[in-house]
This record gives structure tokens, C-alpha cells and sequence, in this order.
């Protein structure tokens, strides 16, 4: 089970999941059930509870406005 620090690095250098990554953030959001088939698909460990807390990340990170 991969931690969301660990999967932030992967995204780094793994171009398959930026790809991966694009395709969820071309509509400049992240829907509930695009995340949750998101880390169901890579096994992450985060609940429900951190989606508020990855959405800012990724505002942060600029990936998302």
C-alpha cells in the first residue's frame, strides 16, 4: 500500500501516471469518484476523510486550479 508522499514522488519520474494524472485533471478538477477509482487502482493508503486535504495539495502543487 502506497502512501500519497510515495505516489507524489512516482509522479515525478513515472510518465505512464502523469498521463494517468492528466486525463483526471483536463477538466481542471478531481471528482469523489475519480478519486476513489484512483486510489482503489493504485492501493493508496488515504480515506475520504484526506479528499479535502489532497485537493489542496494538488491546488498547491498547480495541477488543479
Amino acid at each position: 500500500m502506497a502512501t500519497v508522499e510515495e505516489l507524489i514522488k512516482q509522479y515525478e519520474t513515472d510518465e505512464e501516471l502523469k498521463a494517468e494524472v492528466d486525463a483526471i485533471l483536463a477538466d481542471n478538477k478531481i471528482t469523489l469518484m475519480e478519486f476513489m477509482g484512483f486510489v482503489r487502482k493504485h492501493d493508496v493508503e488515504v480515506s475520504l476523510a484526506d479528499f479535502p486535504n489532497i485537493i489542496s495539495q494538488a491546488k498547491e502543487m498547480g495541477l488543479i486550479k
